[in-house]
């Protein structure tokens, strides 16, 4: 029997030799299967993680133009109303401008005629002057004859 046992046993040994063959090759198999699942998850948990920020990347990005575009028309507008201002204060400025030179134009011609004036009444002042001293001189003449 002994016999038996010892032709049973490298057949038995060979079958466990096989079966744990399998059993590490299905082991691996299964480790590697696992860490490939194991991959594809946390590149998955990746890909959702970069698609949400760059969602958020885009929607910043969409509001920084929204707010780029009404900066630059609010810009635009404070242009045209800073022309217009201008423009208008620049129509004030000359017709004070004018205003003034029409002033200044009176003064001198009211100036002038002042001038003339106080010359025809000097000159006036000087003929009754001359006058009286002539007048002076008749009546002196008159008494000494």
């Amino acid at each position: 029997m002994d016999e038996g046992l010892n032709k049973e046993a490298p057949a038995y040994t060979l079958q466990n030799s096989s079966e744990a063959m399998l059993s590490i090759q299905r082991l691996d198999f299964k480790t590697s299967f696992l860490e490939a699942v194991e991959e594809l998850r946390m590149r998955r948990d990746a890909e959702t993680h970069y698609e949400e920020q760059i969602s958020k990347l885009l929607l910043e990005k969409h509001e920084l133009e929204w707010q780029k575009e009404t900066l630059q028309n609010e810009k635009e507008a404070l242009n045209t109303q800073h022309a217009e201002a201008m423009t208008v204060f620049k129509k004030q400025f000359q017709a004070r401008m004018f205003a003034m030179e029409e002033e200044k134009g009176k003064y001198l011609l009211a100036k002038e005629l002042k001038e003339r004036e106080l010359e025809g009444l000097r000159e006036t002042l000087k003929t009754l002057q001359i006058l009286r001293e002539l007048q002076g001189l008749t009546d002196q003449c008159i008494i000494h004859h």
